[in-house]
């Protein structure tokens, strides 16, 4: 039973460290062609850096 334990936590981490690797190249992008520091634009170079599939259907593609 442990053992489902590690394996939520060791996806747990995998999830966590994508997105922050994710967030940072975000960030990276917003400075990198000089465009505002705001949310919209965050989001939109988050979706574009973005490799977790949001949708069923992405899965398959």
């Amino acid at each position: 039973m442990l053992y489902l334990v590690y394996i939520l936590i060791g996806l747990l981490i995998v999830l966590g460290v994508n997105l922050l690797i994710t967030a940072f190249w975000a960030l990276h992008d917003m400075y990198v062609k000089k465009e505002n520091a705001d949310l919209p634009t965050f989001k939109k170079y988050f979706v574009k850096n973005n490799n977790i599939p949001t949708k069923m259907s992405d899965l398959f593609n």
